[in-house]
């Protein structure tokens, strides 16, 4: 923060350091500390690098040193007495100079060991799954559509296993699919999670799976325009078999897909403003739900 780099600044022993670092904490040098900081990714361990002469004690470190903020992850499971599943990808890249960075909790995790301890809790989640399944039949009373891209697939594959646990304690052969699921992702040789266990529940007529690889092609394909593609199945699904639609995944890849289920409500409803009116309903009844992240 630049807060932080004005309080080192008077901890520097060379005058031209203590001035950049002044430079840096100022409002007028805004675009100094984008271009430092922010492209660049630099952390405590860069600056206090950059600027060797601050003179800088451990409790004074530990005075300005801000707590973690901690990390949210969607669990990508079913419930469990004793085991929970994480979808986390590694944060990793090149800053525009080339320096290399990593992200601080996703590399943790992938370091941990077998048997290393994790300090945890549990919140609760922004999806009310429905449950209830038909009387006589392995069919639930409302069918669910899941939209997600990269690891927003970890909740909807919790729902879409939830469920599937559940209708597995009924002694049935004939399974009639009432999930469904539109997954996006930039390879599908490398981000395609979760492939096999789709192509599985697949073959048991418990899913259906489109998808939307953005970069294996020319031009990119996102999950909104497969949603155009299949835009008879969802209007089909929401206003005729009253199902939930989940949508999980990045904050603009969530805006993205909400105004492309307006559009294609807006065809089905035949008016723009009560295709908008519409969705706040199934919003407020739990029908239309989003877990998004920026």
């Amino acid at each position: 923060e630049r807060e932080d780099l004005r309080a080192m600044s008077f901890l520097c022993s060379d005058a031209e350091q203590r001035n950049k670092l002044l430079s840096l904490s100022e409002t007028s040098g805004s675009a100094l500390y984008a271009d430092y900081i922010l492209r660049e990714k630099r952390s405590w361990k860069d600056v206090l690098y950059d600027f060797d002469s601050i003179q800088l004690t451990l409790s004074t470190l530990f005075q300005l040193l801000q707590p973690l903020r901690p990390r949210d992850f969607s669990i990508a499971s079913a419930c469990s007495p004793d085991t929970i599943e994480l979808c986390v990808a590694v944060v990793e890249g090149k800053t525009p100079l080339g320096r290399s960075y990593q992200g601080l909790c996703s590399s943790y995790l992938r370091d941990c060991a077998i048997g290393d301890s994790l300090r945890l809790w549990l919140k609760p989640g922004s999806f009310l799954l429905p449950m209830k399944q038909i009387e006589n039949s392995n069919r639930y009373e409302v069918p669910i559509l899941c939209i997600g891209a990269g690891t927003g697939i970890a909740p909807l594959r919790s729902l879409i296993l939830e469920r599937e646990k559940m209708r597995q304690k009924r002694e049935t052969t004939q399974i009639e699919c009432d999930a469904k699921l539109i997954f996006g992702c930039r390879k599908e040789t490398r981000d395609y999670y979760y492939q096999e266990e789709w192509k599985y529940l697949g073959s048991k007529n418990c899913l259906q799976v489109w998808t939307a690889f953005s970069r294996d092609q020319r031009h990119k394909k996102y999950v909104q325009q497969e949603m155009s593609n299949q835009k008879s199945m969802i209007l089909q699904h929401v206003l005729d078999n009253k199902g939930a639609v989940y949508v999980a995944g990045g904050a603009n890849m969530a805006r993205a897909v909400k105004e492309k289920l307006v559009e294609i409500l807006e065809q089905g409803i035949g008016d723009r403003k009560r295709a908008t009116v519409f969705l706040k309903q199934l919003s407020r009844q739990g029908k239309y739900a989003v877990e998004a992240w920026s």
